[in-house]
């Protein structure tokens, strides 16, 4: 039967928490201050890091019998492995590790459950931002001599530096330093540095060749690309007093500035990307003179502000959108601090809270280390929340019903504190 795990703090550790399919809750573990994170699915187990008493963070597994081990002790005089961005690609799974003497190198994890330091490369390799693209991994990573750069892991095991662009910094603020990568029409896009005219939207094609496709004089520093109704949508800067704006990515790879709104600056806060609901695109948007409010890009690319609430603060600044029940949700703030907030299918907008000194909901999943590799904590015809009520004992779980009712549904730590539920992981 399928039940999901998730982290919390339960007043004096932070430990592994089941969330059954009868939907109730139990604590998972008792190992010293565990701390879980990056819960990632591989092989019919869970594999996520977490503390020890004495070798620092290791590779544990949660197997689908409920147990838990922990799988490693690598380089338990200098902190642990610390085991982050766990990725599943060609039969293993993948991740950035802490070596005793190389800094941070590339991982596996083979499906015989085998530990393998993949890489050796300079003194501090940190590959970060793993990508899967074209039967590859692709991800950044740091030399010395070549500063950040596109790395390829095959699916052979074979690791190729990919590029090596506006080199010889020798700092990791230097180099291509690729960022965002985001499919769309047969090729990976994302950001990446040039030398002088700062980030700019690069092209990795099928055949593998890389190129740079902007060259906005005042630096594009594109991010949250996103596809819609067969164009790509994405936040860059203009460079002028017009600030960021929304860009469409074309079919065709065309790349235009679709929007001319003052300081528009949408998804402010880059942590939410753009979401799709009842056929177009919804983000947080600046609105001259009344802060952050929702926007619809509809599918015949027309841009409208959709709310114009609570003007007199920082505006509705809509956050942690998630669709769910035939409509979308977010926090919203008001005057009360941030409440769930309802777009339904038929355009309207509800205020669904009103909880003294504001609730702040999102979802489980979205308070999540890895955010790329974890499901979303919509589970068993419910959204699964972290929300806040300090008269019932600061943030704990919540859960959502396809009815539109809201239920505290565990206080794990009583009183004032909580228990901050994160992460997600799910066992069909």
């Amino acid at each position: 039967m399928p039940s999901t795990f998730f982290r919390a703090f339960n007043g004096s550790t932070s430990q592994l928490y089941k969330l059954g399919a009868d939907q109730s809750v139990t604590q998972w573990t008792a190992i010293d201050n565990l701390t879980p994170v990056d819960l990632t699915e591989f092989n019919r187990n869970v594999w996520f890091g977490g503390n020890t008493a004495t070798q620092g963070n290791q590779l544990y597994k949660l197997g689908f019998d409920g147990s838990v081990t922990k799988w490693t002790a690598i380089n338990t005089a200098g902190g642990g492995l610390q085991p982050i961005d766990l990725t599943d690609f060609s039969d293993a799974l993948w991740f950035n590790g802490t070596t005793p003497t190389q800094g941070r190198q590339l991982y596996k994890l083979g499906n015989d459950g085998s530990v393998t330091q993949w890489t050796a490369i300079g003194a501090d390799l940190n590959p970060f931002n793993l990508t899967l693209f074209n039967n590859a991994l692709w991800f950044s990573g740091f030399r010395t001599s070549t500063d950040v750069q596109l790395y390829k892991l095959g699916s052979d095991g074979s690791v190729t530096q990919w590029t090596a662009i506006f080199t010889g910094l020798g700092v990791i603020g230097g180099g291509l330093a690729p960022v965002a990568f985001s499919q769309f029409n047969g090729a990976l896009w994302f950001g990446g540095l040039t030398a002088n005219l700062g980030y700019q939207l690069y092209k990795l094609g099928f055949d593998g060749s890389v190129t740079q496709w902007t060259d906005n004089p005042a630096g594009l520093n594109p991010r949250n690309i996103t596809e819609f109704d067969g164009n790509a949508w994405f936040t860059g800067t203009t460079g002028g007093a017009l600030g960021t704006q929304l860009y469409k990515l074309g079919f065709d790879g065309s790349v235009t500035q679709w929007t001319a709104i003052n300081n528009l600056n949408p998804d402010a806060d880059g942590n939410d990307r753009f979401t799709t609901f009842n056929d177009a695109l919804w983000f947080n948007g600046n609105a001259p003179g009344q802060g952050g409010q929702l926007y619809k890009l509809g599918n015949d690319g027309s841009v409208t502000k959709w709310t114009a609430l609570n003007t007199a603060g920082v505006g509705l600044n809509p956050q942690g959108l998630f669709t769910f029940a035939n409509a979308l949700w977010f926090n919203g703030q008001t005057a009360s601090g941030g409440q769930l907030f309802k777009l339904g299918a038929d355009g309207s907008v509800t205020q669904w809270t009103a909880v003294p000194g504001g609730f702040d909901p999102q979802l489980v999943s979205q308070a999540a280390f890895d955010p790329d590799s974890t499901p979303s904590s919509i589970f068993e015809n419910a959204a699964w929340l972290q929300g806040t009520n300090a008269a019932n004992g600061g943030t704990e779980l919540y859960k959502l019903g396809a009815d539109g009712s809201l239920t505290l549904w565990k206080d794990i730590n009583p009183g004032p504190g909580g228990s901050f539920p994160a992460d997600w992981a799910r066992f069909a």
